[in-house]
């Protein structure tokens, strides 16, 4: 019987067997390798993302197909995959498309559940089931733990999509943690100039690392940002605290018609937004999630070594729970099925 890990309450996780899936017409049944915990994680494992329980988290997942239902390519059993979260309307080959997936807004589905977030049983687990049309086979180069970067890669790469910028323009992450070390990384690989800002000594010296040219404390950033670009403020303010505060630190950065993007999910609302601010010096105020996986697994044969250096602990899924409370402090933990 393949195990589960389940959150039961905010704080407690639950190991126990449930029976094999069975893959249902348009899905994939995957035998999970490899889940990395990421701050949503934390969010709906602490309880400030609140979801219907129990509930089995987990979405930045690889792992081998065992399994495909009705209108999936029997070709992709036995491949090594990692998946996109979104399962939609497209994912599934539903017919007919709701009006979101009609206007090419997949990833915001009428429809969708979220792999492991909402109403989709996750990856914390010996099998995940999941759209076929999220999958995404790994290349051979690249070792299935350091792919569970991929997921979380693909949203740092979404931040240019959804703000595109040029190499003559000034970035600042706030919080280069798990997810905003691979924005600043991001950045660093597309030539801008990245001020990194966080209260961790460790954190600072790691984004000079992956790319940074300087990164300094919270206390500092205004002055240094200000200094370097002459008083007007950075072109893009990239808010990764997983704070709910993070944007009002973001709007003292940016330039007048800089852009403040949004990237945590901490599941509180913002305090302390400076509506005058943002409406006088016409600031926009950018959300951004899920991106694409192609363009990161392609990152990810280029640079494996660099970024395998980013998973700092792997636990067994029987210490999912004290895994998780690692998390809150460690870079990248990853739950091992194998262990």
């Amino acid at each position: 019987m393949p195990r589960i890990a389940q959150l039961t309450a905010p704080g407690q996780i639950e190991i126990s067997d449930r029976d094999p899936l069975q893959a249902d017409p348009g899905e994939a049944v995957i035998q999970v390798a490899h889940a990395g915990i990421c701050g949503t994680d934390l969010a709906l494992f602490y309880g400030d993302y609140p979801v219907p329980l129990p509930h089995v988290c987990g979405h930045e997942f690889t792992g081998i197909v065992k399994q495909v239902g009705q209108g999936v390519d029997s070709l992709w059993v036995g491949k090594t995959v990692t998946a996109e979260i979104n399962n939609t309307c497209i994912a599934y080959n539903r017919k007919p498309l709701c009006s979101a997936c009609r206007k090419g807004l997949s990833s915001h589905c009428l429809q969708r559940t979220v792999t492991g977030i909402i109403q989709h049983s996750g990856a914390f687990a010996e099998e995940v089931a999941v759209a076929g049309g999220t999958l995404h086979e790994i290349p051979d180069s690249v070792d299935s733990l350091t792919a569970t970067l991929a997921e979380p890669l693909a949203a740092a790469l979404q931040t240019f999509n959804m703000s595109p910028v040029t190499e003559e323009e000034t970035i600042v992450v706030l919080g280069p943690g798990r997810l905003g070390i691979l924005v600043v990384f991001a950045a660093a690989l597309k030539g801008l100039k990245v001020l990194a800002v966080s209260r961790s000594q460790a954190k600072r010296d790691r984004a000079l690392d992956y790319g940074a040219q300087w990164a300094c404390l919270p206390q500092e950033a205004e002055e240094s940002i200000m200094s370097y670009t002459e008083n007007l403020g950075a072109d893009l303010v990239v808010d990764t605290t997983g704070n709910s505060d993070g944007i009002t630190q973001a709007l003292k950065l940016v330039r007048p018609r800089g852009t403040v993007c949004c990237k945590t999910t901490c599941g509180l609302p913002a305090k302390g937004l400076d509506m005058t601010k943002l409406v006088v010096d016409e600031v926009s105020l950018q959300g951004s999630r899920c991106g694409p996986f192609e363009p990161a697994l392609e990152i990810l044969k280029t640079h494996q070594e660099k970024l395998k250096k980013l998973i700092t602990s792997t636990r067994p899924l029987q210490e999912t729970k004290s895994a998780l409370e690692s998390a809150s402090t460690e870079n990248k933990v990853v739950l091992n099925m194998d262990d």
